[in-house]
C-alpha cells in the first residue's frame, strides 16, 4: 500500500470513529437534562452525579473535536496527526471510558497506520 492511499485509510478510520462517537457526549447532555435528544430520564440521580456527567460530556465533545481535526491532519498527511490521534485515543477513554473504548481502537488504528508513512532514522 503506497504512502498516500495508507494515508487516505488512517483518515477513513478516524473519521468513522469519531462519527461513531458523537451519540456519546449526547446521551451524556441527555441523562443531564441539558438537552433533550433521546428522551433518557435521569430519575432521583444526585445533582452531583449530574454535574460529573455533564462535564464528562462537554470534556468528550473537546476530544471529539481534536479527533476531527486528527482526522483533517491525517488526511493531509500532516505529522503533527500521529501523536494528535494516540492523544485523543487515550483522552477519550478518561472522559468516557466504556463507551470510548471502539473509538479509540480505531483512532489507535489510525495513528498506526499514519506512523507506518514515514520513513524511521536511526
Amino acid at each position: 500500500m503506497n504512502s498516500s492511499s495508507q494515508r487516505l485509510v488512517a483518515a477513513a478510520l478516524a473519521a468513522l470513529g469519531v462519527a461513531s462517537a458523537i451519540p456519546i457526549p449526547l446521551a451524556g447532555l441527555d441523562f443531564a437534562g441539558v438537552i433533550n435528544i433521546f428522551g433518557i430520564d435521569a430519575g432521583d440521580v444526585p445533582t452531583g452525579l449530574l454535574t460529573l456527567v455533564t462535564a464528562g460530556s462537554v470534556l468528550t465533545i473537546g476530544v471529539l473535536i481534536l479527533a476531527a481535526v486528527a482526522t483533517v491532519l491525517a488526511a493531509t498527511g500532516s505529522s503533527a496527526a500521529r501523536p494528535l490521534l494516540i492523544v485523543t485515543a487515550a483522552a477519550g477513554i478518561v472522559t468516557a471510558p466504556a463507551a470510548w473504548l471502539p473509538t479509540g481502537v480505531l483512532l489507535g488504528t489510525a495513528a498506526y497506520l499514519v506512523g507506518q508513512q514515514t520513513p524511521h532514522r536511526v
